[in-house]
């Protein structure tokens, strides 16, 4: 393996991890999520990513939103996440965006 594929393959990677744990956090700030761990947020925005780039390039938007590709990767990602955060509410209520359960009420934060 030469240095060239060595960064390209590692360097991916290493930017989906930046890139989802940018849009994590983004969309766990946004909906005022409990809070997270690093992990969690990652692992939220790569699934975000894959959400946000099918809905994004395939249905909303296929040219992008800005034509900068880190930038339209990050909104994608950002807005998959999010989704993402709102159907497992929807799925689990009370148990992912941080709805704590005082004096009988469910109450967010």
């Amino acid at each position: 393996m030469t240095v060239g594929e060595f960064i390209r393959i590692y360097g991916s990677i290493f930017t989906w991890i930046i890139t989802g744990a940018i849009a994590g956090g983004i969309a766990s700030a946004l909906l005022r999520t409990q809070r997270q761990g690093c992990l969690v947020n990652v692992a939220i925005g790569i699934i975000g990513a894959f959400i946000g780039g099918f809905i994004m390039n395939n249905i909303l938007l296929p040219g992008g939103v800005f034509g900068v590709g880190l930038l339209d990767a990050m909104v994608n990602a950002t807005v998959g996440a999010v989704i993402f955060l709102v159907v497992l509410e929807l799925l689990l209520p009370g148990q992912q965006l941080g709805v704590r359960d005082e004096g009988g009420k469910g109450r967010r934060r």
